[in-house]
């Protein structure tokens, strides 16, 4: 073989090697994908935060569940409710969509209202899927249902309660973007007192909602979900997408400190609705302490 042929054997074979080298690669990293989203359909992890404030007297725990999209963990989220009781909570936050619009029957979340309700004061605000499906999907006695389990569904409105030594308030704020205006949201917020007494908690779904729109008004703690963290996660950049924001959402979970002083923070969810499962992206139940110092 002359000096040509032998060159070109010697390139041919460093593509061929490097084709399989790339393959392996590919495949190995499809494998850690697919054990990433079997594992995320499977558990969950527990995230803590903690947000001070002056206007408690002592620690007050919240834990959040949003997203879980008639997911359950262990029978009759058996698991899920074992480990919110474990964490001893003041109040127990749902952020919405616990059910999935198109999808019949939501007994298992109503179930798991009630265990929630009999742990500690709950708080529910609708996400998209409960309003797509009280008002496009014809159920319209959902809200109530969810209601009837012992939960305080919070619909453009405010509650006040007593957690411990502490009066909290809590405002549920219904509409995402412009249904901000066209769903009661500003009217429910231009209602508050400014000068509150007591930490004000204020639950929202969609976290877009608060940069630019509810932060404009006063409170202490923001939460909200529906991003589920951006469904696929990647290394050093976080989420990958978001309905609201696109290609890596800022709001994909976390915590995020908001112009108004106030504290957001965004549950990566316990479910999800669409067919792109869960990678790199464990599901998430969130627990809030707030601590005077």
């Amino acid at each position: 073989m002359n000096g040509r042929g032998e060159a070109a054997h010697g390139r041919g074979g460093t593509l061929a090697a490097a084709l399989v080298t790339l393959l392996l690669a590919a495949a190995m990293l499809g494998g850690i994908a697919l054990a990433s989203a079997v594992r995320a359909g499977r558990t969950y992890e527990v995230t803590f935060y903690q947000v001070i404030n002056a206007d408690v007297s002592q620690n007050v725990r919240f834990v959040l569940l949003t997203d879980l999209h008639l997911r359950e963990y262990g029978g009759d989220n058996a698991g899920l409710i074992a480990d919110v009781a474990a964490l001893a909570p003041d109040a127990i936050l749902l952020g919405g969509d616990l059910v999935t619009y198109g999808t019949d029957g939501y007994d298992g979340m109503l179930a798991l209202c009630r265990a929630l309700a009999q742990i500690a004061p709950s708080f529910a605000v609708m996400g998209n899927h409960e309003d797509e499906m009280t008002f496009l999907g014809g159920d319209a006695q959902l809200p109530e249902l969810f209601a009837q389990t012992g939960v305080t569904v919070l619909r453009n409105r405010a509650q006040t309660v007593q957690l411990g030594a502490d009066t909290v308030e809590i405002v549920g704020v219904s509409g995402y973007g412009e249904g901000f205006e066209r769903y009661g949201g500003r009217a429910c917020m231009e209602t508050l007192d400014a000068e509150h007494a007591g930490l004000r908690v204020v639950m929202a779904h969609v976290p877009t909602l608060f940069p630019g729109t509810l932060d404009a008004y006063a409170f202490d703690l923001g939460v909200a979900g529906h991003t589920h963290g951006g469904i696929v996660r990647l290394p050093a950049l976080g989420g990958l997408y978001s309905a609201e924001e696109g290609l890596l959402p800022v709001y994909d979970g976390g915590q995020h400190a908001l112009d108004n002083g106030a504290e957001l923070i965004v549950s990566r969810g316990l479910g999800h609705s669409g067919r792109v499962p869960r990678i790199f992206n464990l599901p998430e139940l969130v627990v809030i302490d707030v601590n005077r110092y």
